[in-house]
């Protein structure tokens, strides 16, 4: 679960940097994104956490062992 959260976190912070997409405010993640002036490039933020936990969701299923019955 951790690997695969990392990923989609590394992701995001790629695609988010290489867009030059800066947070004006120091908390909030994606609540501040509706605030004006708060988010610069508000598209490729929202791009790069949807890719982002596109990645994760799609690894943790992957990576996740299938739970055991009991009997």
């Amino acid at each position: 679960m951790i690997a695969a959260l990392m990923v989609g976190s590394a992701l995001t912070g790629g695609i988010s940097m290489a867009a030059g997409a800066e947070l004006k405010v120091p908390h909030g993640g994606i609540f501040v994104l509706p605030i004006p002036g708060a988010v610069t490039h508000v598209v490729a933020s929202g791009a790069a956490i949807l890719c982002g936990t596109l990645v994760s969701a799609i690894l943790v299923g992957l990576l996740k062992r299938p739970a055991v019955q009991s009997a």
